[in-house]
This record gives C-alpha cells, sequence and structure tokens, in this order.
C-alpha cells in the first residue's frame, strides 16, 4: 500500500481536466437554467394572482341581483385581464430578452475555433 502524500492537493487538481476545461459552459448553462427559474416563477406567480383575481370576481358575480350587475362585473374583469395579461407577456419578453443578453455577454469571452494556429 502506498504512502499517503501529506501535502494538500490544489483545489484545481481534484477536478478532471475535462470539467475544469468546461467552466464557461457550466456558467452559461447555470445563467441559463437561472433564468428558466426566474421565468417559472414568475409565470406561477401570475397565474396564483389571476387565479385569486378569478375567484373574487366569481364572488361578486354570485353576491348580483341582476344581470346587469353580472355584465358589468364581467365586463370590468375581462378589460382587466386583457391588461393584466399583456403586461404579464410584456415583463416575460423582457426577462427572456435580457436572459439572452446575458448570455452574449458570457459567450464574447469564449475561446473562438480560429485562435488555434494548425
Amino acid at each position: 500500500m502506498a504512502a499517503k502524500s501529506s501535502k494538500a492537493e490544489p483545489a484545481h487538481a481534484a477536478v478532471p481536466a475535462g470539467i475544469a476545461g468546461a467552466g464557461l459552459a457550466m456558467s452559461v448553462g447555470s445563467l441559463a437554467a437561472q433564468a428558466w427559474m426566474d421565468f417559472g416563477a414568475e409565470a406561477a406567480r401570475f397565474a396564483w394572482d389571476r387565479l385569486q383575481q378569478e375567484i373574487k370576481t366569481q364572488q361578486a358575480m354570485l353576491s348580483c341581483t341582476t344581470l346587469d350587475e353580472v355584465r358589468t362585473i364581467h365586463a370590468d374583469f375581462v378589460t382587466t385581464a386583457q391588461g393584466q395579461y399583456a403586461a404579464e407577456a410584456r415583463k416575460l419578453l423582457e426577462m427572456m430578452q435580457q436572459a439572452a443578453t446575458s448570455g452574449l455577454t458570457i459567450a464574447s469571452t469564449a475561446r473562438r475555433y480560429d485562435d488555434v494556429p494548425l
């Protein structure tokens, strides 16, 4: 059995060369994963808010005594929902755009294939 060295190995020595060389790809991948999680969290938050507003609208409709009141509540609900869906679409588009541009800034520091002499 070989004797163990008392010297501590540097942290990078424990990482296989293929994985250490993939640092840029891993950082881009983690950036994409974070953007995807943020996107999903925002979509879930919006869906939850919309569900809460739908419940409130249904409760208001159930307390109506005339069809005119129901029509008014429903019209307000639809108008509000359209505005909120449009605003949410803009917000999600901005999130996607921000994720794409931040990925480009990382990619600009990546090694190019034409920088290696043949």
